[in-house]
Order: C-alpha cells, then sequence, then structure tokens
C-alpha cells in the first residue's frame, strides 16, 4: 500500500513530508494534542519543533526509549494495563481535541455514524500507540488520518478510533492465537476505560452495527495486503472476530469476558 507521506528517522528529531494541505492539518492536530497531553499528564505527544508550511515538511521532536506496543508489551496483564490507559486517553482526547472549522474534514460515507461525532486520531495503529520500560505512559504519535481511508479525515464518529485499534489487533495475527483469544480482554479493558472516562453510555448495538460495518469493509483489504505469514492465520482472526461481534453487545453488562469461541 502506498504511504502518502515519507519518514527520516534522525538522533533527536524525525522529519516528515507529506502534500502541503495535509501536513497543515498533521502539525495543528499534534501541537493541540501535545497541549492535552501536557495538561492531563497521563499521555505523551512529541512537539512540533520546525515546520515549513509552504513544502510540507514538519520536524517533531523524537521521544527516545519508547517502543511501539507491538514490539514491548506482552498478552495477559501488560496489555490490559496499556488497554486501560489508552482507553481513558482516547476518551480524553474525543472530549478535549477540537480544530478550526476550516480542518473539519468527515470521514469517507461508508464509515459515518451520526449522532457521537468528535475530532479523531485517525490513525490509532499499534505502531502508533508506544510505551516505555516503565510502563506508566503511553506515547501517541502519527496524527495524520491512515492512507487506507484517504488520509484526509479527522471528523466522525469516536467509534472509529476504538474499532480501527480493536481490528489493527485481530487482523495482526501469531500463533498465539491458534489457542485462545488473546484480543478480547484487551479490548474489553479498552472499551470500559474509554466509556468510563468518557462519561458516555455505551450503547452496544450501535457500536456493534458500526464494527460489522466496519469489518466487512476491511476483509477484503486485509486479505489482500497481509504479508503472507499473516495470511495463513487470518482464518483464526475471523473466527476471534465472529465471537467478539457476538458479545459486544452486552460486552461491558459481563462481569466475566468468555475467550472461547
Amino acid at each position: 500500500m502506498q504511504r502518502h507521506s515519507k519518514v527520516e528517522i534522525k538522533k533527536d528529531t524525525v522529519i516528515k513530508t507529506a502534500s502541503p494541505e495535509l501536513m497543515r492539518v498533521e502539525v495543528e492536530k499534534t501541537r493541540r494534542a501535545h497541549k492535552i497531553a501536557e495538561d492531563c499528564g497521563l499521555f505523551r505527544v512529541p512537539e512540533v519543533l520546525d515546520y515549513d508550511e509552504v513544502r510540507g515538511i514538519a520536524v517533531f521532536e523524537r521521544l527516545n526509549g519508547i517502543v511501539p506496543i507491538c514490539d514491548a508489551v506482552s498478552w495477559g496483564e501488560e496489555y490490559n494495563m496499556v488497554a486501560d490507559k489508552l482507553g481513558k486517553t482516547l476518551a480524553i482526547i474525543h472530549r478535549k481535541l477540537i480544530l478550526p472549522s476550516d480542518m473539519i474534514v468527515h470521514l469517507p460515507t461508508s464509515l459515518q455514524f451520526s449522532g457521537n461525532e468528535v475530532f479523531l486520531h485517525g490513525d490509532l495503529s499499534v505502531y502508533n500507540v508506544l510505551i516505555d520500560d516503565s510502563m506508566r505512559k503511553i506515547t501517541i504519535i502519527d496524527w495524520q488520518m491512515t492512507n487506507v481511508f484517504g488520509g484526509a479525515a479527522t471528523y466522525g464518529t469516536r467509534y472509529f478510533d476504538l474499532v480501527f485499534f480493536i481490528a489493527n489487533l485481530y487482523n495482526r495475527p501469531t500463533t498465539q492465537y491458534l489457542f485462545n483469544d488473546p484480543v478480547l480482554p484487551v479490548a474489553t479493558k479498552l472499551l470500559e476505560a474509554y466509556f468510563k472516562e468518557a462519561a458516555v453510555e455505551y450503547e452496544g448495538d450501535k457500536f456493534s452495527f458500526y464494527a460489522q460495518n466496519y469489518f466487512s469493509l476491511v476483509k477484503l483489504l486485509l486479505n489482500r495486503n497481509a504479508e503472507w505469514h499473516r495470511r495463513l492465520l487470518l482464518f483464526r482472526s475471523n473466527e476471534m472476530i465472529k465471537n467478539f461481534m457476538h458479545l459486544v453487545p452486552n460486552l461491558l453488562n459481563k462481569k466475566k469476558v468468555n475467550t472461547g469461541e
């Protein structure tokens, strides 16, 4: 899949180049998210150090000693703890991140869901959520909308960021997925923490409807673009997703999570 930006990683900085219009939005989102992070102290966002608006080049602070959660966090207690932090963090971002009116770009029609729109991170993957050795704070990077869905949207249903992250976990199967479902407890903890911090009612039927629509949209894309060793295990991901979709309408009403089929 072709990227819509170029990234150069140096010792203390990350230099990113994209179309001027996309970079203008990413820089503004990052600056505002950085301020939110500083104010609440729960998470970190790299600072924008320099920005060439005409050329679409931004220089970001490189926060050393952090690693993407997919490379640093073990399934079980560690991942559940990260999911709890991420759920709270995302709720704060959705509540406090506000962009100028000329930067409002709605999600593609196929991903819209009326009534609960917020400004989005847009690419909340296991590569863009990072953590240090202490596991105390998460760091969130790459505030440009994923190129999977056009790279431009900034505004839409709060469900998008939640489902995008959960789908990212399910769609990166390993051999461990053959023996149990390590994702379901993580997804549950994420949703519990998010809706508690957001003080928004979890409407399971609506969330389930949106998630089903999302998974149906990305299924063909996933099968086409997955690495070969992951493609061999996608049958297991599909089984786990079906179980998740069966449970999700009442997921937060259950005291225990069944990780079986």
